[in-house]
């Protein structure tokens, strides 16, 4: 290998890492979560008022705000405010969903609160919008607790509403019913909703490729079969929000790993979903329900599930409300719109299936590489072999160049016939690439939004396989794997060809060092057995030693 060309991509190696150590930013992904926004409304656009509904009744006087607390076992300790109905924290108490605190650095990890936000913004407040009656989101109920759960009471005038809370065992989930009681001797007509809310700092800015990953908070809802989310940053800049109208089954805001939702039971009247952002960092995802009329001395009732907790997929998806499926767990990506959905769910069950044996999700990734690898070894092989073939016709090629000049129609001809003559396909080593495509694409997005390596480790140095390598250890071992791989292929004769053959491994390692070590572990596993296959395939090429020849003497004669 020329010697400038190794000088140049050592030296670029140690500039990249040194620009990181120093200059790289220093977003942590926890800054978020370490204080609360101001109280600013997000309100969705007001539904049309129904012309049937009389004058609002003057809103009752406030009395001081109740707290009651929640807590299931295991999993999540909710306390509630009776100034809306709805909750001031939602801690979850799995030892492994913790957060570290910048500012304390000498300060253990404290547990995930998923309220971000503050009164009037709280999740799962519902108010009644243009309606017979003024229920707003910071209404002061009164409360009851006792039997499974909590029970909200809100009247004034002929109108009684009850919001009944209840934990459903084994889970992250808060079934929710809503009754609207008229008292009149006259019909009310009300238009229901209920809201989720979310915060993401303003300041904390989405990386690129050559950063450190930042989560970024998101607005999302299910509308008609269709998951509409945005990122802080894309609607602060589309300004009045998102909105989509339809069979809305459930409206969230969360983070990468963990997310709130609530879902309602199918019911005819049409729906619009809402998701918007402040400047302030505020986020809000609100589901409005069309008008619904109660008849003289009659109930309504909605139907309603929360959850908020992890994004386990198999609980995401178990979320039912009103005897249906929610269709939570559509809020999980997987690859570019999710079109690699139908292989990530498999390979997540078969991730979790290798971790039930061996104990270690670090452990597991690199057996799950191996397997698929395995499965891939064959096209692999292909594309190999042809692009060594291809290789070895540069000569032939050159004679050919040199021989039609600029006559591209002759010297392609010339080309096609070449490759007919050696039997080799020019798309050999372009298809079988392209078949393996979407299984990486699906690996590397399941791994990228696993909450399961949540503050899992792996060896030694390795506390956190959803954090970057601290040391670098990976991505450079990474790196110089590539480096190494690089050089058991054809030298190209082009010297910019040349250069970025051994410039491209200091690059991808640039990459490597802001990934998560779990996806960083299945990069360096890939390469290597990669590596491996390259080293077999060229061990096979190498002609024999030609055999000795034998000679036999005779005796002489006499």
């Amino acid at each position: 290998m020329d010697k400038k060309v190794l000088f140049a991509s050592l030296i670029s190696m140690g500039v990249v890492l040194v620009w990181i150590a120093f200059f790289g930013p220093k977003h942590d992904k926890t800054a978020a979560a370490e204080q609360k926004p101001p109280a600013v409304n997000n309100p969705a656009p007001q539904p049309a008022a129904d012309k049937t509904a009389g004058p609002p009744a003057p809103p009752a006087a406030k009395a001081a705000p109740v707290e009651s607390t929640l807590e299931l076992a295991k999993h999540y300790r909710a306390t509630f405010t009776s100034e809306g109905a709805a909750p001031t924290h939602w801690v979850l108490l799995d030892k492994q969903y913790k957060e570290d605190n910048p500012k304390e650095s000498n300060k253990q990890a404290e547990p995930i609160d998923l309220v971000k936000t503050s009164v009037p913004n709280l999740p799962l407040e519902v108010s009644f919008p243009s309606s017979a009656f003024a229920l707003k989101p910071d209404s002061v109920w009164n409360v009851e607790q006792g039997g499974d759960g909590l029970t909200y009471t809100w009247e004034e005038g002929d109108t009684n509403v009850t919001k009944h809370l209840a934990p459903r065992p084994n889970s992250y989930e808060l079934a929710i019913t809503v009754t609207v009681e008229n008292k009149s001797d006259k019909p009310q007509a009300h238009f229901f909703r209920v809201e989720m809310h979310g915060w993401h700092d303003p300041n904390v800015k989405p990386g690129g490729m050559f950063s450190k990953r930042v989560s970024q908070t998101q607005a999302a809802c299910w509308v008609s079969g269709k998951t509409h989310r945005d990122h802080f940053d894309e609607l602060l800049k589309k300004g009045n929000g998102e909105e989509a109208r339809g069979d809305v089954r459930w409206v969230g805001v969360g983070e990468q790993y963990f997310f709130g939702a609530v879902a309602l039971a199918p019911s005819p009247e049409e729906k619009v979903c809402n998701l918007s952002a402040a400047a302030d960092g505020s986020m809000a995802s609100i589901l409005t329900v069309g008008s619904r009329t109660v008849p003289p001395h009659g109930k309504t009732e909605y139907q309603l599930v929360a959850f908020m907790g992890p994004k386990i997929l198999s609980q995401l998806d178990a979320v039912q409300v009103g005897g249906t499926t929610a269709k939570i767990g559509d809020v999980m990506e997987y690859g570019m719109w999710g079109a690699t959905e139908w292989l990530a769910r498999p390979m997540l069950a078969v991730l979790k299936g290798i971790h039930y044996v061996v104990f270690n999700w670090g452990v597991a990734i690199i057996i799950l590489t191996i397997l698929l690898k395995a499965v891939t070894w064959y096209p692999t092989q292909k594309s190999m072999k042809s692009m060594k073939s291809m290789a070895k016709l540069k000569p032939e090629m050159d004679k050919l160049k040199e021989r039609f000049g600029d006559d591209n129609n002759q010297l392609n001809l010339a080309t096609m016939e070449l490759y007919k003559k050696h039997g080799v396909n020019p798309l050999g080593g372009c298809l079988p690439i392209l078949i393996q495509m979407p299984i990486y694409i699906a690996l590397y997005s399941m791994l990228g939004n696993s909450v399961e390596l949540y503050r899992s480790p792996f060896v030694g140095w390795i506390r956190d396989l959803t954090a970057a390598d601290p040391y670098f250890v990976l991505p450079i071992l990474t790196g110089v794997l590539m480096f190494v791989q690089q050089r058991t292929q054809p030298t190209p004769p082009d010297q910019q060809q040349k250069m970025m053959m051994y410039l491209t491994p200091v690059m991808f390692t640039a990459f490597s060092i802001f990934l998560p070590a779990g996806l960083t572990i299945y990069i360096l596993t890939n390469t290597l057995l990669t590596f491996l296959q390259q080293w077999l395939m060229n061990r096979g090429d190498k002609p024999a030693r030609p055999k000795a020849a034998v000679t036999t003497t005779k005796p002489a004669r006499a």
